[in-house]
């Protein structure tokens, strides 16, 4: 399987040999929940781990912004924001001098924006290593409160932001420009490519913590590995309770639709970086979508969630159908591309 292990192998293989259990741990490796949570004193540290990922085909200035927002997002959602980044670059050996300071100039830069120190490291050219994958980062964040996925309560409304399908349209259109400005058109394709900076959750996370997180807004989570879909599952399962969408209310970008369409690919089951959804209390929807929206976010509610014996739902075309976990579609797409030797 490409991508990230399934449901299945990580509470097989890895859920229950984590270690030594230890009490000030408070939010344990759990599927759908995107931070590990640790009681210090009185205060709370969020800690959210992910490879570097350098995609060389958005150049290296974006590859480094794209790679370091993922983690953001991540940690983000906890609502405490980063304060500390512990990095392990092992890079090709191919890279430049030159290349590696476009990459190190762009994260220093966004650690200074975003108030981020980097307290270790480490830091390598190997053989055998090859982009995109050429690292990892740990990011960290100590708050008085935090939220997970678990938080997510019996009549909240469940609200997403931008489109569905958003990093995979961006990652197509760039791994395969000539196919697809091609067979799209060029309006289209542009479309696509000038999306690239919205593929962050942290402008809305920051209006989320600033809006009350606990009290108002009770939980957030990037549409990442599955998609929209599999992020709507893992709200439900986390939280152990039932939920339905409305299909009709689902955001999703013409362009987006168009490139998903081409590339046979579901935009709700494909990934999706810089989709948040986030669930806050019912009273509180409406002024929090008002709020997204003045700050130039695309936002809607699309779902609400219910007691656990409704299970976890979409309705569609006046029918409701489970929602059930899924492999991203986005990897068979690429590697199909590769395959038929697609510019």
């Amino acid at each position: 399987m490409i991508g990230k292990i399934s449901r299945d192998f990580f509470e097989e293989n890895i859920i229950n040999r984590i270690g030594a259990v230890r009490k000030e741990v408070v939010m344990p490796p759990k599927n759908g929940v995107d931070v590990g949570i640790v009681k210090i004193g009185n205060k709370f540290m969020a800690v959210t781990t992910d490879p570097l990922y350098i995609d060389t085909s958005f150049g290296f200035e974006k590859a480094a912004w794209f790679a370091l927002h993922i983690l953001l997002s991540d940690l983000y959602t906890s609502g405490i924001p980063a304060e500390y980044m512990s990095i392990d670059l092992n890079l090709p050996l191919k890279i430049t001098d030159n290349e590696f300071k476009e990459i190190w100039d762009v994260i220093n830069s966004e650690c200074i924006k975003y108030n981020i120190e980097v307290v270790t490291g480490h830091t390598a050219r190997y053989a055998n290593t090859e982009f995109p994958m050429v690292g990892g980062v740990t990011l960290m964040g100590i708050g008085d409160q935090y939220i997970t996925t678990q938080n997510a309560g019996v009549g909240d409304k469940i609200i997403m932001t931008k489109s569905c399908g958003l990093e995979a349209s961006i990652i197509l259109a760039n791994t395969f420009p000539e196919y697809v400005r091609k067979n799209i058109g060029k309006e289209y394709f542009n479309s696509i490519i000038d999306k690239f900076y919205s593929m962050t959750c942290v402008n809305e996370e920051q209006l989320a913590i600033k809006y009350g997180i606990v009290n108002k807004v009770t939980s957030m989570h990037d549409a990442t590995e599955g998609g929209l879909l599999n992020s709507i599952y893992e709200i439900g399962s986390a939280s152990e309770n039932g939920l339905i969408v409305d299909y009709d209310k689902i955001i999703i970008d013409s362009d987006i639709e168009k490139l998903c369409s081409l590339f046979h690919i579901d935009p709700l089951r494909s990934i999706s970086e810089g989709t948040l959804l986030i669930t806050v209390k019912n009273e509180c929807a409406d002024e929090f979508i008002s709020i997204l929206n003045k700050s130039g976010i695309h936002a809607a509610i699309i779902g609400e969630i219910l007691e656990q014996s409704h299970g976890i739902k979409i309705k569609k075309a006046g029918n409701t159908e489970l929602i059930l976990p899924e492999k991203d579609q986005f990897w068979d797409a690429v590697g199909d591309g590769i395959k038929r030797g697609l510019k």
